[in-house]
């Protein structure tokens, strides 16, 4: 009599087709959900089988899957080659979304939750000790860095949205006075132990690049990272005006040209032809043509020189615009040439035009109203008398 074949059977392991000799597996994984998967032999299918139950009754998966995804210095890298070309101000994002590398570098960044994120700029912040302005800075451009990502596919969701906002103070704007400049002024040209020496007549025939960078800031009002950036194809002395196609706010805008700035330019176009530069050369040089980058240097030196304390380059902007607040020029045109994204920002220099306000709260005055004057009231519809008061207040409120 024959010998029957051996039975070959095991707890989860099958075949679907009777005889085909290709052996399937069935089983129950870790979150309930009944899992099938062809293997091939038999003598694999058990293996394949043991394994993966026992990695179940042990809490683990095999092979281990991880969590896959993106890196968030993955991303970070994607969005500082996206600043380079697309912010003027790439050097400062760069310096802000490194600051997160140490602690999330190697995370997937589809994991970073908004909590994770807030405790790290609540810590930093306290630490650095860092103002309200910086805090929102820093949130701003990690939330460029996931709004790339998303763009590109890396990541699901960007979790800085949930990080709160911290609130700003307008605080007080600082900017020159005509007594602060002229000292500066002075001191940016005075001779000093390690200063470049330059003769006479270079400084009469090509004039002092420090001068000409002030003059450009204090009539211009460009930030510092637009004014030595800006190429000289983007100047167009005939119309007066120099454009700008990337700006802090990420939009274009055109900077006006009074005729201080005008001037500035010509000298400075005169020195660029003089020394052979090309077209998309930036504005400002040394005597050897050398770019001059950051103003730093020489405005420091100026300062201490000068006694002037509480200044940065930045000062020069809100003196652009403070300067023309009290010349009276209206809040919308000054937000215009400030280039600002929202009329907020410019209001912080309302504050400097009480005439201005005064005419507007003399608009509540109803024409043949009877004010009291020494006791006495003054005749309706002496037009003469009414504007004796009104310079009156106007002095009043002014010497305040």
């Amino acid at each position: 009599m024959p010998r029957r074949p051996k039975q070959e059977t095991h707890k989860g392991v099958f075949q679907r087709v009777k005889n085909s000799g290709v052996w399937w597996i069935r089983y129950t994984d870790e979150k309930g959900r009944r899992v099938t998967a062809k293997v091939g032999k038999y003598s694999a299918a058990v293996s394949v089988y043991e394994a993966r139950t026992q990695a179940i009754r042990v809490g683990q998966l095999l092979p281990p899957t991880g969590r896959r995804g993106t890196k968030f210095s993955v991303i970070v890298d994607d969005a500082i080659k996206f600043s380079k070309n697309n912010h003027r101000a790439a050097k400062d994002f760069k310096q802000r979304v490194s600051l997160l590398l140490p602690v999330f570098k190697d995370r997937v960044a589809d994991s970073i939750t908004p909590i994770e994120l807030q405790e790290w700029m609540d810590d930093t912040a306290e630490e650095r000790e860092w103002s309200g302005g910086t805090r929102n800075r820093v949130k701003s451009s990690l939330s460029t860095v996931f709004r790339e990502a998303m763009r590109a596919g890396k990541v699901t969701t960007n979790p800085v949205r949930l990080v709160r906002r911290f609130k700003e103070s307008l605080g007080r704007v600082r900017f020159l006075s005509d007594e602060e400049e002229a000292a500066i002024r002075q001191a940016a040209v005075a001779p000093i132990s390690g200063r470049t020496k330059r003769s006479a007549e270079y400084l009469e025939k090509h004039g002092h690049s420090s001068l000409y960078q002030l003059d450009l800031a204090l009539h211009a009002g460009m930030r510092k990272s637009e004014q030595f950036t800006t190429t000289w194809d983007q100047v167009d002395l005939k119309r007066g005006f120099i454009y700008l196609n990337m700006t802090k706010n990420g939009s274009d805008r055109f900077v006006q040209l009074n005729s201080v700035a005008r001037e500035v330019l010509k000298r400075l176009k005169a020195e660029h032809d003089r020394l052979e530069l090309p077209a998309d050369s930036t504005l400002f040089h040394g005597e050897r043509g050398e770019p001059i980058k950051d103003p730093k240097k020489w405005f420091s030196t100026a300062l201490e020189l000068a006694g002037v304390k509480g200044v940065s380059w930045h000062v020069l902007r809100h003196t652009f615009a403070s300067r023309l607040v009290m010349a009276g020029v209206d809040l919308r045109t000054v937000q215009e040439l400030m280039g600002h994204k929202s009329i907020a920002m410019t209001a912080r220099y309302a504050h400097l035009a009480p005439k201005h306000q005064l005419d507007a709260l003399e608009m509540l005055v109803k024409p043949g109203s009877v004010p009291v004057q020494s006791g006495r009231k003054m005749a309706t519809g002496n037009k003469k008398a009414k504007k004796v008061q009104r310079e009156q207040s106007l002095e009043l409120f002014v010497n305040q």
